[in-house]
C-alpha cells in the first residue's frame, strides 16, 4: 500500500501525515484481514535505508512460513 501523497519513509513522516498515516494504515489493517482470514497469519512491514529501494513509503502485507531470528 502506498500513501496518495509522497511520503519518503516512516522515518520522514511529519505531524501533518497524520489523517494520511491513518488512512493508510485503515488500509493496511482492511488488506491485513482479509489475508488472516485465508492464511490464518500475516506480517506487515516497511522497509527503512538500504532497504528500501523504492524511497516512498509503503507497506508489505506477506504470508508464508514464520520468520526465525537466530
Amino acid at each position: 500500500m502506498i500513501p496518495k501523497r509522497h511520503v519518503g519513509s516512516l522515518l520522514t513522516i511529519e505531524n501533518e501525515d497524520a489523517s494520511l498515516l491513518l488512512e493508510l494504515l485503515d488500509v493496511v489493517r482492511e488488506v491485513a484481514k482479509k489475508v488472516v482470514a485465508e492464511h490464518g497469519a500475516c506480517r506487515v512491514l516497511t522497509n527503512l535505508g538500504d532497504y528500501q529501494d523504492s524511497k516512498h513509503l509503503h507497506w508489505h502485507v506477506c504470508f508464508g512460513e514464520p520468520l526465525h531470528v537466530g
